[in-house]
């Protein structure tokens, strides 16, 4: 086998999962009536033995081994959905496979919402489960009639169910010397199980499951080391970046059981389904917007570009929302892709896969992407959307949700998302729409890494997010009265609120809010009601000019710097907000910027790139200082000392600007700040200077 060097991290295949040939020569079941089924079920992972090594054929099974059992078989996603029982618990090993067994109405509890996990289940019982089974994969039968001696003894509620199976062969009855019997109270065993059960898959085409394992000859920790460079977010609106160890669980595949739909992840997506339009049209795409009937459209468009149309469909319906979106809907745009009132329209423009709907303005770069590419009808969507898919990514060797969204074999670029979370997003869907169907094959491909960690717990609460520590230190002041949360959202519980100017220290920061410490209470605030300046005395600033767009250049408004409070702040080319179109640019927070001049509560500024107007409430001053603690004069010296020629004096009160640096530092020597001074610089001693951080 050939080792490639880990720098050109190029894949190599490792193995193909190859089903283990149990010898049961020495166990419970060899020579058994029902050893050769048993064994089948073993094998597939159906069934499993116990801890001493025996598998028990005659032992009378439970609702919850059955339970589990068949849901095993029928590859069902074992999610855990709500409990609605009083006697199973989230830690008993059959919950999962319960919960989903009700969610999809195999198998109901009795009154006074209790299910009996551990009692006997009967035949009949048996039939009943199975019959709703089949009726989740589509499958019908006629009812046979029953020529069993006791059929008396049968309860009315499950006798169609069976009438169902004994015509398709899956369950019979059992002969004695008075002749043919169904027993439908008599326990069943776990191997007439096994023979019911193989039966029952041969009826609905038991899927084929193949799992390839690739091997990528480089640590886990250097994938990590270049994920977390790469922006990976918590949420599907890209407003906040993910922990490393939040990254670390997301892309550690071993945190992914082959009995969760998560799996699903790691499904080769270049191999065609080969489904029926007529059921998918019925079973999947029904009532799904514009989405509803386009079977045909998207099976071809994964028979022209190879790519599994099960995934095609599932990728749709999550962009659009089932079909819903505006994207999916239909966007009117002129003659050159520009969105217009639907009456001025030249086309009506189609997206279904989210191309060119990036996060800052999902409409206008979705519809023009669809427009440059000439999807004009759902149809043209659909096809040239999994063109695009097959080109960017599945011919690209992508051909997984997993290598989608981390692509082991160049970590980092080019990756279909950020958010941590999207390889698994649509698998429940995909699971969905292959429970529908019958006959199938799945073909995994899981990566592994060297020095690759085992199954991890996903980090819980604000440990999912990450915290920036540039600003780690200042102090800040609240604005009003403000939540102090456990995590950077409104959802999160409050831990207290704090009052009005409660002064906190900054520990990190994500999303526009801030981690912080506040009296030795740490926890998360929004930005958005923190100040870190003062704004902007009336006292110490003159009107501008009448001419609005001609602002004034007095003298007073030289050296005046300041940063911008919030991400996404307007630079407008006139002081009002009622035209979107004067927007000359977006700031980020923290945006250094002079102000030239002000207008009512408008400031002129420049961020050395370009000139306009910003509202005053998102512009805080970094170089304000005021004299106080002195009775008479403080002097201004040409040198940052004693010694130093006095060339002017401030009285109590007064402010003055110190001089910068390019990233907003003052500039000082010692106990001696730099100030601006008529046409020139002085010094000041800071001992009579109060920096305006708290106004």
């Amino acid at each position: 086998m050939k080792i490639l060097n880990k720098f050109f991290f190029v894949p190599i295949i490792l193995l193909t999962l190859i089903l283990p040939q149990t010898i049961y020569a020495q166990s419970d079941i060899h020579g058994h009536y029902f050893e050769k089924s048993m064994v089948s079920l073993i094998e597939r992972g159906i069934m499993r033995g116990y801890s001493d090594g025996t598998y028990r054929p005659d032992h009378a099974i439970t609702r919850a081994e059955f339970t589990v059992f068949l849901v095993r078989a029928l590859n069902l996603s074992t999610n855990a959905s709500q409990n609605k029982f009083t006697d199973i618990e989230k830690e008993d090993w059959y919950y999962a496979a319960i919960t989903t067994a009700v969610n999809n109405q195999i198998i109901g509890g009795y009154p006074n919402n209790v299910f009996r996990p551990d009692k006997h289940i009967s035949r009949q019982e048996v039939a009943a489960m199975m019959k709703r089974a089949l009726d989740l994969k589509g499958i019908d039968a006629d009812k046979a009639p029953l020529l069993f001696n006791d059929n008396k003894e049968i309860n009315p509620m499950f006798y169609g169910a069976i009438q169902k199976l004994v015509y398709l062969n899956i369950i019979a009855g059992k002969k004695n010397n008075q002749g043919l019997y169904f027993a439908p109270l008599d326990s069943t065993t776990r191997g007439e199980m096994s023979a019911i059960l193989n039966r029952m898959l041969q009826v609905i085409g038991e899927p084929k499951i193949r799992i390839d394992y690739t091997h990528y000859n480089y640590s886990f920790k250097e994938m990590i080391d270049i994920q977390v460079t790469k922006t990976p977010k918590v949420d599907g609106a890209g407003n906040f970046l993910a922990s490393r160890s939040l990254v670390e669980y997301y892309a550690n595949p071993r945190n992914f059981s082959s009995e969760s739909s998560d799996y699903l992840q790691f499904l080769n997506l270049s191999e065609n389904a080969n489904l029926d339009p007529s059921e998918i049209n019925r079973k999947v795409l029904q009532n799904k917007g514009s989405l509803s009937g386009q079977a045909n459209s998207f099976i071809e468009a994964g028979k022209q570009y190879g790519i599994n149309e099960v995934y095609l469909m599932a990728h749709a319906l999550h962009e659009t929302g089932n079909g819903t979106s505006r994207l999916a809907t239909g966007i009117p745009v002129d003659k050159n892709g520009n969105i217009v009132a639907k009456n001025k329209a030249t086309y009506t423009v189609y997206n279904m896969y989210g191309y060119g709907a990036v996060d800052n303005d999902p409409l206008n770069g979705g519809a023009k992407y669809a427009f440059n590419k000439g999807w004009f009808s759902p149809e043209a969507a659909i096809i040239g959307g999994a063109r695009d898919i097959a080109n960017h990514y599945i011919n690209d060797g992508q051909d997984t949700l997993y290598k989608m969204r981390w692509n082991p074999s160049s970590p980092g670029y080019p990756q279909y998302a950020t958010h941590v979370q999207w390889a698994i997003l649509q698998t429940n869907r995909i699971q969905e729409i292959y429970n529908l169907l019958n006959n199938y094959v799945l073909k995994f491909d899981v990566p592994t890494f060297n020095q690759q960690p085992g199954a991890t717990s996903k980090p819980s609460g604000d440990k999912q997010y990450h915290v920036d520590t540039k600003r780690q230190g200042e102090k800040m002041k609240t604005t009003a009265n403000l939540n102090l949360r456990t995590g950077p959202t409104t959802t999160f519980h409050i831990i207290k609120t704090l009052s009005n100017n409660t002064i906190v220290t900054i520990i990190g920061e994500n999303g526009g809010w801030y981690k912080v410490n506040a009296g030795g209470v740490t926890g998360w605030v929004s930005s958005n009601y923190l100040r870190k300046g003062i704004r902007l005395s009336e006292q110490f600033l003159k009107p501008s000019a009448e001419d609005k767009k001609a602002p004034s250049t007095s003298k007073i408004y030289n050296h005046l710097r300041a940063v911008t409070t919030e991400n996404h702040v307007h630079m407008r080319t006139e002081p009002s907000t009622r035209n979107k179109e004067t927007i000359i640019k977006l700031l980020s927070i923290d945006t250094s910027i002079e102000i030239i001049d002000k207008h009512d509560n408008w400031y002129y500024v420049s961020d050395s790139q370009d000139k306009g107007w910003i509202s005053k409430d998102y512009i805080l001053l970094t170089n304000l200082f005021q004299v106080e603690n002195i009775e008479s004069n403080l002097l201004v010296r040409n040198k940052p000392n004693l010694q130093g020629e006095v060339i002017g004096k401030l009285q109590a009160s007064d402010y003055v600007n110190a001089n910068v640096t390019a990233n907003n530092q003052v500039v000082q020597e010692g106990d001696w700040l730099m100030v601006y001074y008529k046409d020139g610089y002085g010094w000041v001693h800071q001992r009579y200077l109060h920096k305006q951080n708290n106004y």
